[in-house]
């Protein structure tokens, strides 16, 4: 490795979550870039870090193929960082009332179940998917349900939720109908939608 490349392989270990960097070639005539991190932040985002720092600091050629990274957990980071809430299952029936629904999400190990009506499978769904956050904050009525629609983008189906807490923040969250069904795509609209404060609610992020 040259000096230029040992350079740039201290510059990515003085990155705080950055465990350990290698810069080796690749078999090629090209060289890659190895990083072990133990940040709970994607892959997508650590990248583009990591291109970042490095065009920074002089390696302009440098791009995303170029780069492989592996994230490992540390103790600590389980213990406070126990990430968003996930799809645990979910069911749907349809009687004389309408459509009920229950969904069940992960966190943490633990398991939190909601269950919602509505007019709809996919309203009954997210009403459902709220009721279990809120299990999982420890608060009856501390989100609210304030939309949860299907509409098309152009040409694109959506699964579009708004949300409220308890302080009047708003959130809104949607979802792209892949193979997934409606409903639960719909869930992953909601679970966009309080995801991305979830870890305030929870104490994981100050």
């Amino acid at each position: 490795m040259t000096a230029q490349y040992e350079e740039y392989r201290d510059v990515l270990e003085r990155i705080p979550h950055v465990k350990r960097a290698e810069i080796v070639e690749d078999g090629s005539g090209g060289v890659r870039v190895q990083v072990v991190s133990h940040s709970l932040q994607s892959p997508r985002h650590l990248v583009r870090e990591i291109l970042s720092l490095l065009r920074t600091s002089g390696w302009h050629d440098i791009n995303a193929d170029d780069v492989m990274l592996v994230q490992i957990q540390q103790e600590e980071e389980t213990r406070r960082g126990l990430g968003r809430l996930r799809i645990g299952g979910f069911a749907v029936t349809f009687g004389t009332s309408g459509y009920h629904a229950e969904c069940r999400l992960t966190h943490g190990g633990q398991t939190y179940d909601g269950q919602g009506s509505g007019a709809t499978s996919v309203l009954a769904v997210a009403r459902a998917a709220v009721a279990a956050v809120n299990g999982a904050l420890g608060r009856t009525n501390g989100l609210q349900l304030l939309e949860a629609t299907e509409m098309p983008v152009s040409g694109v189906a959506l699964s579009i939720v708004l949300a409220v807490d308890e302080e009047g923040e708003l959130m809104a969250g949607n979802a792209v109908h892949r193979e997934a069904t409606p409903e639960e795509t719909m869930i992953r609209a909601v679970l966009d939608a309080i995801n991305r404060r979830f870890v305030l609610y929870t104490g994981q992020k100050f």
